[in-house]
Parts: structure tokens; C-alpha cells; sequence
């Protein structure tokens, strides 16, 4: 399985983990998710919702001069597993064009262990996230 370096980067990061570690980590990466940009607070209407979550997640791609693509997201701060995935997806993404987002498998996290640390649920809103990603993705294609 070939990933974009970053994420690929994540995935072995996370693979060599304890449980107690994968939860720390995810709690740094709720944190290093950057704040919905100025320009989309209060446009929620132009962002894409996550139903797969049973937290609130609205997503909101933007693609760069480059051709790659730049991720936003509006996840409340009282959820920081969720906002821990998003930031894990928005980190191994960011920049990526459009074709390599859409070359990630769906499972691509499987060595990660996350079910170690999270529950089935989250993992399914995380799989949500990314199938939203790669809409997105699609999308910015014909753009």
C-alpha cells in the first residue's frame, strides 16, 4: 500500500504505539487542529457535514494555486477523539492533489491498531471523514 509520505508517516507512528500512547497522541493532535478560518465561520452552508459521526463534523475543502488541497474542519472542542482523527487525516493530507487523496484505501489505517484506543464507532466516523475527504477530492477535480 502506497501512501502520501506524511500519512504513511502517521500510520508507522502510530503502529509502533502502546495503547496509553495512541490516546495521548490523538489528545495532541485534537489539539494541533487548526481553527476553522475566519472566512468560513458562520458559512457552514459551504461545508460538507460528516453524517457517519455522531459528533458534528463539517468539512471544507480548499484547493491551493499548487493544485493540492487544504482541509478545514469545524469539530466542537469537547470532542477530542473526533477532532483527533480529523487532525490525523488533515495532517497526512494536507497539500496532497486530488489524485493521491483518492489513491488512499479505505482501510489504510488498519496497522495503526486504533481499536486499541478508540471505540468501533469512532473508527467508522473516521472511515466517514476520509470517504468525505476523497469526495471533496473528487469534487476539485472538476474545478
Amino acid at each position: 500500500m502506497s501512501l502520501p509520505s506524511k500519512l504513511q508517516e502517521i500510520v508507522d507512528d502510530f503502529a509502533s504505539m502502546t495503547r496509553e500512547e495512541k490516546v495521548e497522541t490523538l489528545i495532541a493532535y485534537s489539539e494541533s487542529l487548526p481553527p476553522l478560518p475566519e472566512w468560513l465561520k458562520g458559512e457552514r452552508e459551504k461545508m460538507e457535514p460528516v453524517p457517519e459521526c455522531m459528533t458534528p463534523v463539517f468539512l471544507f475543502a480548499e484547493k491551493n494555486p499548487d493544485g493540492g488541497l487544504t482541509f478545514h474542519f469545524d469539530i466542537p472542542p469537547q470532542s477530542p477523539t473526533v477532532r483527533g482523527l480529523a487532525a490525523i487525516l488533515a495532517t497526512g493530507l494536507d497539500g496532497c492533489k486530488p489524485e493521491e487523496i483518492l489513491t488512499v484505501p479505505p482501510d489504510f489505517f488498519t496497522p495503526m491498531k486504533l481499536e486499541e484506543a478508540i471505540t468501533h464507532q469512532r473508527i467508522n466516523g473516521f472511515m466517514g471523514v476520509l470517504a468525505h475527504m476523497k469526495h471533496a477530492a473528487t469534487q476539485s477535480l472538476g474545478s
